[in-house]
């Protein structure tokens, strides 16, 4: 038998149906909890990672000797310690490992490997036990660990980094208790968000880190000084990679990039509730639009594309997107780019309006901030300058812009007709005014 059958047979007896009854009984005497993993091995593995951890500390003689100070694993420990990491995504197992103190072993290993498989493997089985809401809540009020695994984000090594991330993401994720703050106040973590986002091409570390800091600024208080406020700058160039990395033919990208696209976004869009980041945003406006315009054309394909089931999830996004868009708006001249794909996809959704269900309450919200964005225009805008924005609008656009207008601000959409009335021009406003005023009636 090979090592490496040997070892799978040590660890669990799932593969293997030719045990007899004493050997089955005795290997589930030393299961853990209801699992088929055996308790003793995953000791041995523990205590040969900590008898062998010194040959992969910064300590060792041979330290400086190696080619860019690091050291690759042995195979042997690196087999066993894959087994492991994939063990360790079973609850039992996670609460079996936390029991034998596998918390402090995984920061000595942080603090002293210079071993990069060493070190991911580590943070990788950190992640899967923080799925676990009480070995989660003892890593967050774990200031050391959390600040060792904060800190090792500058490494080069993009594996170990994406195992960070996601141990990160999981710990606010799964963590039912407010202890985030840590995470939310750790100006270190925000310009290592902001550096990744805005300098790496490694898709998979991209992708998950703006899942992270999606689900990080959820967490934002609205009046919370945010320590890092270039994140910004990293949330534009992830999606310009994120893009660039994909063939952009119809808006073809992976679901995964897709749904990152969408939390870029969305944490853009919880930035925008700050009262300090929102004035951010309104300084970086043209870079903004940029991003804007690359995403509501991406929705307009989607929109199209997609299944009723699936328009709710694409709704709320575009909500999120059009409040942003709201949020640029100044009296600085427009390009009407934005506006027509906002009214596009406006007449995709209008079906939905005013309904019932969750898709119905998503596209009515969409249509009060798009009529939002008609009367703030309508404020900052010369009267002649704003009817020639209109005017240039594709009639299915301008048709739901206005209709949201006289859902939300009727009054003054009829000022702005009755001015393209008195100069005797602007008939595309008008006429779809009057036959947006017909259907309603209807």
């Amino acid at each position: 038998m090979s090592t490496s059958n040997q070892n799978s047979a040590e660890f669990s007896v799932e593969e293997n149906g030719d045990l007899n009854a004493e050997d089955d009984e005795r290997l589930k005497g030393d299961a853990i909890g209801d699992t088929l993993y055996s308790e003793s091995w995953v000791l041995k593995t523990l205590m040969k990672l900590t008898e062998e951890l010194p040959l992969y500390s910064k300590k060792h003689k041979n330290f400086e000797t190696q080619e860019n100070n690091a050291v690759e694993l042995d195979d042997s420990l690196e087999t066993d310690l894959c087994l492991l990491w994939d063990m360790s995504a079973d609850k039992e197992v996670a609460h079996c490992l936390f029991q034998h103190d596998i918390l402090f072993l995984t920061k000595c290993v942080i603090d002293e490997s210079v071993a990069p498989r060493l070190t991911e493997i580590g943070i990788g089985i950190l992640a899967n036990l923080s799925c676990q809401q009480k070995i989660g809540h003892e890593i967050l009020l774990d200031s050391e660990l959390l600040t060792s695994v904060v800190n090792l984000m500058s490494s080069e090594d993009s594996q170990t980094i994406i195992q960070i991330v996601r141990l990160l993401d999981n710990l606010i994720h799964y963590s039912k208790n407010k202890s985030c703050s840590m995470l939310l106040n750790d100006e270190t973590l925000w310009i290592s968000v902001a550096f990744i986002l805005e300098n790496s091409i490694n898709e998979e570390l991209l992708i998950r880190s703006a899942k992270f800091l999606d689900n990080l600024t959820s967490h934002m208080e609205h009046d919370e000084e945010v320590p890092y406020k270039n994140i910004l700058s990293g949330i534009i160039e992830a999606q310009k990679q994120l893009q660039s990395g994909n063939s952009d033919v119809a808006f073809d990208y992976p679901q995964d990039v897709r749904d990152s696209f969408a939390a870029l976004v969305s944490a853009l869009y919880n930035f925008s509730r700050n009262k300090t980041m929102r004035i951010e945003i309104v300084n970086a406006r043209d870079h903004v639009d940029t991003f804007l315009t690359f995403y509501f054309s991406f929705l307009l394909k989607s929109v199209c594309d997609s299944t009723e089931e699936e328009l709710a999830s694409l709704t709320a996004s575009a909500v999120q997107a059009a409040t942003i868009f709201f949020i640029t708006i100044s009296s600085a001249p427009q390009d009407s780019k934005i506006l027509e794909l906002v009214g596009h996809i406006g007449s995709r959704l209008e079906p939905y309006v005013d309904g019932e269900n969750e898709l119905s309450k998503y596209a009515s919200d969409y249509s009060d901030v798009v009529g939002d964005c008609f009367r703030k225009q309508l404020d900052l805008f010369a009267i002649d300058y704003f009817l020639g924005l209109l005017e240039s609008l594709n009639t299915k656009a301008l048709a739901f812009i206005l209709h949201a207008a006289h859902r939300t601000v009727p009054d003054r959409l009829q000022q702005l007709v009755d001015a393209a009335q008195s100069r005797g021009s602007f008939n595309k406003v008008i006429e779809t005014y009057e036959s947006c005023v017909r259907n309603a009636v209807r």
